[in-house]
């Protein structure tokens, strides 16, 4: 425990660590504030929601009538008065023939993407019976909102996260080299076993850091935009939306969740993405002797996998294009649309966290395999 003190210690007083957590804190509060339009709406609805509750029936509407009259509840009013279930006449079936024509030239694709609507199915007939289209969110301010939330802001922490994470990491195997060291520091008492404490620290601080940005960055945005009434809201209500430029889709989740359950399932998943990264960081920071090109390394494995993703996305096969989308930056990429139907991109249920588990195991097996074969080799 002391050595991994030690480590921790020597990377926490790293001034440029600081400075860079600093100034992606400043970023974030500059999205922040820099997207503040309609905040007086939001945090009304907000508001309302609080006292009439999310679910937009006669009671919600006789309670809105009595509430004070302005500019944003006479326009929440016209909205929730004309509000219809989008579930109660959702028709799946045109949604899966649209993707199994795009996998047309692929049967087992299409036999998978029609499997995977005909699961989507159930859930609309869940949801319709249940009367979540009829939940408000937000309003009309509802697809606005949560692009943002999920989709730039969680976003940006996850890749400022991942790193900061994989750069301390990275520091911590190859200080050592830089400053020429490593052979008096092997044959010191602690010997190599101090590069597993560096790794380890590597992987903590990592999960530090991720909590600090996370942490700091929704406190933030939760000061200047109001959930107090929307926390209980499914995010699959009428007003959410997937839009993906030739087609407009309902925000559909393979079970229900609230806002508040979306919010703690995507920090978990930014939390393991940030985790995925640091591991494979650590890995290359095991096997490449220089730093820098150990820094490297992550980047490229990402990029020849998105790279490769999209050929086999153009070119085929497509099942290999489905199991290519098993993969961290795929996540990455589709943040704002967790846990949902992504099309041709996802073939089962819970694709991503299925992913996440996946790479997790694959890195942390990398990760004991590289600590093994540098226990062994001559530096």
């Amino acid at each position: 425990m002391s050595l991994l003190r030690y480590e921790l210690r020597k990377l926490f007083m790293l001034p440029m660590l600081w400075v860079f957590l600093a100034l992606c804190l400043a970023l974030n509060g500059l999205m922040i504030f820099g997207n503040a339009s309609g905040r007086g709406f939001f945090n009304e609805t907000s508001g309302a929601a609080r006292v009439l509750g999310q679910r937009v029936d006669a009671r919600f509407l006789d309670g809105l009538a009595a509430l004070p009259r302005t500019e944003n509840t006479d326009a929440l009013w016209e909205t929730a008065n004309g509000m219809k279930d989008v579930f109660q006449s959702y028709d799946v079936s045109e949604l899966s023939a649209y993707y199994e024509y795009q996998v047309r030239h692929s049967p087992r694709m299409v036999r998978w993407i029609h499997g995977k609507y005909e699961k989507i199915a159930l859930r609309v007939h869940t949801l319709a019976e249940s009367g979540a289209g009829m939940d408000l969110y937000a309003g009309p301010m509802t697809h606005d909102r949560h692009q943002f939330l999920f989709g730039t802001l969680l976003r940006a922490v996850t890749t400022e996260s991942a790193l900061l994470g994989a750069l301390a990491s990275l520091y911590l195997l190859g200080c050592e080299d830089i400053t020429r060291t490593a052979c008096l520091l092997c044959a010191s008492r602690a010997g190599r076993r101090q590069w597993r404490c560096k790794a380890a620290a590597g992987i903590l601080a990592s999960l530090v850091l991720w909590m600090a940005l996370a942490g700091l960055s929704l406190e933030l945005y939760f000061i200047v935009w109001d959930y107090g009434g929307i926390w209980d809201a499914n995010v699959s209500g009428s007003f959410n939306y997937i839009d993906e430029l030739v087609l407009v889709k309902p925000f559909l989740t393979w079970t229900d969740l609230t806002v508040a359950g979306y919010l703690a399932a995507s920090l978990g998943m930014s939390a393991s993405l940030a985790l995925v990264c640091c591991l494979m960081a650590c890995v290359a920071g095991l096997l490449i002797r220089s730093a820098y090109l150990a820094a490297l390394a992550p980047v490229v494995l990402g990029g020849a996998g998105l790279l490769a993703a999209v050929r086999l996305g153009e070119h085929g096969p497509l099942p290999a294009f489905a199991a290519a989308c098993f993969q961290p930056v795929v996540l990455w990429l589709d943040e704002a649309e967790w846990f949902t139907d992504s099309g041709i991109k996802t073939v089962v249920p819970w694709q991503e966290p299925i992913t996440a588990a996946l790479w997790l195991l694959l890195a942390g097996a990398a990760l004991l395999a590289a600590y093994k074969r540098f226990c062994g080799k001559d530096i």
